[in-house]
């Protein structure tokens, strides 16, 4: 199951590139005086996706899946529900359109992506699916 969290480290690594990538294009589809990245928000998230690489890099299989299986069903719930099912400027439904809207919109998809793929890993080094034992 090492494999399982080696991968997770790079999804948590990928997750966070692409994680600041998209807020840099929520700016850009944004009206002020929402329209700024915040800096508090990089290192919020920039410190979240250290700290869960810390504990895949230290941890034993069944800790670090735990951590990585609850960090990324967190992030999938605040991205569903911001992208997804609250009526604000950034839903994918109700974005404005202009040169950052597909950017945009794939960042979210791929974020969302990442985050499935991160709690499929999780899962998998917390002990993997249960199998029938054979007879």
């Amino acid at each position: 199951m090492r494999k399982a969290r080696t991968l997770g480290l790079l999804v948590v690594i990928a997750h966070w590139i692409v994680a600041v990538w998209h807020l840099f294009l929520a700016a850009n589809i944004l009206p002020a005086p929402d329209n700024q990245v915040s800096w508090l928000a990089i290192v919020l998230i920039s410190s979240g996706h250290l700290c869960v690489s810390i504990a895949l890099w230290k941890l034993s299989d069944k800790p670090s899946g735990l951590v990585l299986s609850m960090f990324f069903l967190a992030a999938a719930g605040a991205d569903l529900y911001e992208h997804f099912l609250h009526a604000s400027l950034n839903n994918v439904f109700m974005v404005a359109s202009g040169p950052s809207t597909a950017p945009f919109e794939v960042s979210v998809f791929v974020l969302l992506v990442l985050e499935i793929l991160g709690c499929f890993l999780g899962i998998l080094s917390f002990g993997g699916w249960p199998h029938p034992k054979p007879a």
